[in-house]
């Protein structure tokens, strides 16, 4: 998959990788269900789905952080992204799926109540996210999609501030 540049930190609600200003282009993120919300992030940032290998729990690790578990030779962390966004504990059923993400230099597998898979959202569909969200400091944008919104998340600062709070100062 494409590779992502990691941009200036500002929320602009225009995905990585699309023309500014062109309301006909589809962004295509990475979707999943935490409780009664929807979430994505940009789908380029996704290598693969996996079912998860048994975890390890590492000591004083915090809550968003399970354990850690090999997949093909290589030892990921796994984000859980309920966790980390609400304060609610993802239930992590054996073969439970993740998402394996590249967010910067970090490779991580990113766990969630439901994992929906790849989405394609019209841009003109995509405003600026509302204040006070309870993951507001991570959302880059809010696509409206007929019943349901989808909060968009800028997982590259996500999983950079969730390596920064999981590392002892």
């Amino acid at each position: 998959m494409a590779e992502h540049e990691q941009g200036s930190g500002a929320r602009d609600p225009a995905p990585h990788g699309s023309a500014p200003g062109d309301p006909t282009a589809d962004a295509w993120y990475f979707a999943v269900r935490l409780g009664e919300g929807r979430y994505a992030f940009d789908a380029p940032l996704v290598t693969e789905v996996v079912r998860l290998g048994p975890l390890t729990r590492l000591p004083a690790a915090p809550p968003f952080l399970p354990g850690v578990f090999t997949h093909r030779g290589e030892i990921l962390p796994v984000l859980d992204l309920g966790e980390l966004l609400l304060r609610r504990g993802t239930e992590l059923e054996p073969g439970a799926r993740a998402a394996v993400v590249q967010a910067g230099p970090w490779r991580v597998a990113v766990v969630a109540d439901e994992i929906e898979g790849l989405l394609s959202v019209p841009r003109r569909r995509l405003e600026q996210p509302p204040p006070g969200h309870g993951a507001s400091e991570f959302l880059r944008a809010v696509a409206v999609d007929g019943a349901e919104d989808l909060a968009i998340l800028d997982m590259v600062r996500l999983v950079a501030a969730a390596r920064a709070r999981s590392v002892p100062s």
